[in-house]
């Protein structure tokens, strides 16, 4: 039996808790929170020497990678959903796409793409007494020592008679506790946070699932078939995984299986989860204070104070969190995370779009600034495409577009016309017509966009022909 261990990174979250850094189009995993690498290209590069960069596999979906997220998850061997499942769908999927591709019985080493460990030597040592474990039949989790008495997180109650050096049986999962509770599962010695992270074998997992969740079973065996008969993989998710039911791997199968164990472990971990998180994890100055960007302050101590654009000036304030970017800004008193969700519902209820996505957008092919808009008249963007970028084919049914070229050199197809738009140079594109914005150039490409329209939503947009695969 094979014990070549690949990596499976889940990447499909919305980050919502992280507001308004985190945006449903870019959210957390694909931010630097912590260096100069995204939470996901950290996770990945943790995990050398031990696993290489070719044996990871990143789950997201078919939106992030063919937006925001494009420049990050182009090199990696990832997975794509069409909708989100919750991670029981996904995890069991790419147990079997391993199987399928590797035609091998793998190790699978499961992690969430948003976390961070700062001791990775400790999480190394702790994965190769992971890996033991699950050669032997286990689905092992990783249990945080936990520091205090959190009520952000669900626990893990291990057996304190160890199954062999450093696992231990598993006696119960617990939601997250009250505060009392969590200050007994502290004070008891054999709980520990619940870190979301796995090893197993592939076909011990996936005959666990079988036995638990036969609905997940059912598509992954349709999919298999459709595999078998010579169809492309992520064609076959992009068709059959909204068949899938939503439901977590550890309500779903950790919760009920017989042959779960845990590997206690202390790896200085952040599940980066919230900003008061975030300043937990941050440098901070002798009074506290965590700053980044352009920040003055005088008199404030224990405060996070982050600022993208603009200047934050501030004094006297104490255990404040402010982090500014160009369309919003958040405050919050330390210890009150948990309202920034309750704060996007808001948003999200007067049809706002902050939470959705920033002011500049990324995108394969360069990148757009909204500058003004005025919902049903008119949208003012300034665009910048990279050289050797083009985007899609595409008509719009509700809006005619104005192009301004103020550096670069645009290349424009408008129906079956096909010219050059130079600097201080416009053209104009009507509703309804065929039309393509190519840089052929090799400087970036910078224009501006005048939208007019009784409809300016980005999802008005017929795509012909795309270099991106999008839809």
């Amino acid at each position: 039996m094979s014990d070549i261990l690949k990596a499976v990174i889940l990447a499909g979250g919305s980050g919502t808790r992280l507001w308004p850094l985190s945006r449903q189009q870019l959210p957390k995993q694909f931010l630097n929170l912590d260096g100069d690498e995204s939470l996901l290209e950290a996770t990945i590069s943790r995990l050398s020497p031990l696993i290489e960069k070719d044996d990871v596999w990143v789950i997201s979906n078919e939106a992030h990678a063919s937006g925001e997220a494009y420049a990050i998850l182009q090199d990696l061997h990832t997975v794509l959903e069409p909708c989100g499942r919750n991670t029981a769908p996904a995890i069991a999927l790419a147990a079997a796409l391993l199987m399928e591709t590797s035609k091998e019985d793998p190790l699978m080493l499961v992690l969430p793409a948003d976390h961070l460990i700062r001791d990775v030597p400790a999480f190394h040592n702790a994965l190769n007494i992971a890996v033991d474990a699950a050669k032997q039949g286990s689905l092992v989790t990783f249990g945080i020592k936990p520091e205090h008495a959190e009520t952000g997180f669900g626990y893990i109650q291990a057996d304190n008679k160890a199954l062999s050096a450093g696992v231990h049986a598993v006696k119960r999962f617990v939601e997250k506790p009250d505060a009392k509770t969590a200050q007994s599962y502290l004070d008891s010695g054999d709980y520990y946070w619940n870190s979301g992270m796995f090893v197993w074998r592939a076909s011990v997992l996936l005959a666990e699932v079988q036995k638990h969740l036969p609905e997940v079973s059912k598509v992954l065996d349709s999919m298999s078939k459709a595999w078998g008969a010579g169809e492309p993989w992520q064609e076959v998710v992009r068709h059959q995984f909204d068949a899938m039911p939503d439901v977590s791997i550890d309500y779903g199968v950790m919760e009920k299986s017989e042959c779960v164990a845990l590997v206690p472990c202390d790896i200085a971990w952040s599940d980066v989860g919230s900003w008061d998180a975030v300043y937990d994890i941050s440098q901070k100055d002798v009074a506290g204070n965590a700053l980044e960007g352009d920040v003055i302050q005088v008199g404030c101590s224990n405060s996070l104070l982050r600022s993208q654009t603009r200047l934050i000036a501030a004094a006297g304030l104490k255990d404040v969190i402010a982090v500014e970017t160009p369309d919003a800004i958040l405050l919050l008193k330390r210890g009150e995370s948990q309202y920034v969700r309750d704060l996007v519902g808001k948003i999200k209820e007067r049809g706002s779009r902050e939470h959705i996505e920033h002011m500049t957008v990324q995108r394969p092919w360069g990148k757009y600034t909204v500058l003004e808009e005025k919902a049903t008249d008119y949208k003012l963007k300034r665009i910048e495409v990279a050289p050797g970028a083009r985007l899609s084919l595409q008509a719009h049914q509700h809006r005619s577009e104005h192009w301004i070229v103020v550096s670069g050199t645009a290349t424009v197809t408008r129906g079956e016309e096909v010219f050059t738009v130079s600097k201080n140079e416009s053209t104009y594109i009507p509703i309804g017509e065929k039309h393509r914005l190519e840089n052929r150039g090799k400087i970036p490409l910078q224009m501006i966009e005048v939208q007019v329209g009784d409809y300016l939503g980005e999802d008005d947009i017929e795509r012909f022909d795309d270099a991106y695969g999008r839809g």
